[in-house]
């Protein structure tokens, strides 16, 4: 069995996660793609900046894909191509795909692309393993470099990709980890000819670098309400506390643990099965609400590649709203949306589209209000002809998360969050309609984003069934927003 460079990075984050994605994958949780996705197409992206390539193409159906991928190497190294994109290398122990290869005078330089927008440890850990890779198969590396995002370009006209994308020489750091890399195989070497799964505890290591498919599996230990399900206390004391023997809420109060007021209100809550609804509190704040209301959602993309005029990587650019309001007391709830079509920038037909939706004046509620008004305060600079009905909108806003998160009505079910995705559930336990796990395909903004971003490479048929997920998911949203107005209005 060869090491490839993705099992090396799982040996450094922690070698249990190198044993258990070797042997127990079965065991691992269901992880969200989109990263990965982005990741690939950046790679692809910066291939440009080196024209002339030939690919070593990749196919994951082919069990004998990597064979045909070092057979195919071997030969565009013997033929002296000058660049080679997806270039495979196995010295019979080891196993790297370089993303990019550049032959120069006197060997190869070797560039590794990456979609953050730094150098990062696992970035130096992943680049020194297909170094010494390149070696053990005699490639002369003659330089190292990472290629990756850069944050500050903004895109004016095409995009420039020698403007997008910053390189890094990292020739000097990588080649003194020569001796680290050798050491670490034996170790790997060891982990991986153990029968048995490895002993290794949970710790800081578990998210770090990436969020560990095995959480699942390693952290079944940990029983429900214990300090790791505690609001307001960080990471790090969380594991102080677990290796201290401190785990139960009952080990905190037997123990005497001093924590923040929001997770202390918590810990009481739980053990006393007590609730906090303060009626007054919550009629103050339904008092400041008025007709026409309005509960408006965004979503947003926020891709590594700038997609549109003016847009910088990583920009928060919505593409989605949802929209329910109601004109009059005890009126009848409306519902209107909108979703951008691809191949278009979304901000100026979703400006226009609101600014119909919404009228001057309108009480317009929004859970965390702050993402939606920063949405606003943007669409607004964007488009001068608009600016001053998109301003009355965001002076508008009125947040429904404030009586949570200003702990008016509290419910143990909460586990200690005010955001919307504990709270109704909390509010409403047995709704099915109201829960994002019926859901198909979007459950959650993330894959929202990464679902609108994959649109241009689906067929007519996907593209139909994603849009009317995302529809589905957004006006979720909102109609939750409505039911936990409407619970409010009942307590008071």
């Amino acid at each position: 069995m060869s090491l490839s460079k993705s099992r090396y990075i799982d040996y450094k984050q922690c070698p249990k996660k190198l044993w258990l994605n070797t042997y127990k994958r079965d065991l691992a949780d269901e992880m969200d793609q989109g990263i990965f996705t982005m990741g690939t197409r950046v790679g692809e992206m910066a291939r440009d900046l080196f024209p002339g390539g030939v690919l070593v193409e990749y196919n994951q159906d082919d069990r004998y894909n990597i064979k045909k991928m070092l057979k195919k190497t071997t030969e565009l190294i013997e033929q002296g191509t000058e660049v080679i994109y997806e270039a495979a290398f196995s010295d019979g122990e080891t196993i790297a795909i370089c993303d990019i290869l550049v032959k120069n005078s006197s060997g190869y330089d070797m560039c590794e692309v990456k979609a953050s927008t730094s150098v990062k440890d696992v970035h130096i850990q992943d680049l020194s393993f297909q170094c010494h890779v390149l070696q053990s198969c005699r490639i002369e590396v003659k330089n190292i470099y990472l290629v990756y995002v850069n944050r500050l370009y903004t895109r004016h006209g095409e995009l420039e990709l020698s403007k997008l994308f910053l390189a890094e020489d990292l020739t000097d750091v990588i080649k003194k980890n020569t001796e680290i890399i050798k050491a670490d195989l034996l170790k790997t070497t060891d982990i991986l000819n153990m029968k048995e799964e490895p002993v290794k505890d949970i710790g800081m290591h578990c998210t770090k670098p990436y969020a560990c498919q095995f959480q699942g599996h390693c952290y079944k230990h940990i029983p429900n309400n214990s300090i790791f399900d505690l609001a307001g206390v960080h990471k790090k004391k969380k594991f102080n506390l677990y290796y201290d023997g401190i785990i139960t809420f009952e080990d905190i109060v037997n123990r005497k643990v001093k924590l923040v007021a929001k997770a202390q209100a918590q810990l009481d809550s739980e053990l006393n099965n007590t609730k906090i609804i303060d009626r007054e509190a919550i009629k103050d704040f339904l008092d400041t609400l008025w007709y026409t209301m309005y509960f408006l959602d965004f979503e947003t993309i926020n891709s590594a590649v700038p997609l549109y005029e003016g847009t910088r990587p990583y920009q928060q650019v919505p593409t989605q709203y949802s929209l329910h309001y109601i004109e009059e007391e005890n009126g009848e709830l409306h519902h209107r949306e909108f979703l951008a079509p691809t191949g278009v920038d979304p901000r100026r037909p979703l400006a226009e589209q609101l600014v119909k939706d919404i009228p001057n004046n309108a009480c317009v509620l929004a859970y965390n209000m702050s993402f939606e008004k920063s949405v606003i305060a943007m669409l607004a600079r964007l488009n001068p002809d608009l600016e001053s009905h998109l301003i009355n909108i965001h002076s508008n806003n009125r947040d429904l998360m404030l009586p949570f998160q200003k702990k008016y009505i509290y419910l143990k079910e909460m586990h200690g969050s005010h955001s919307i995705k504990a709270v109704l559930p909390a509010l409403f336990p047995d709704d099915k309609e109201l829960s994002y796990n019926n859901l198909k395909g979007v459950h959650n903004g993330q894959e929202a984003s990464a679902a609108y971003l994959a649109l241009p490479y689906m067929s007519d048929e996907e593209q139909d069934e994603t849009r009317r997920q995302l529809f589905e998911y957004c006006r979720l949203d909102t109609l939750a927003m409505v039911r936990i107005w409407e619970r409010l209005r009942m307590l008071v």
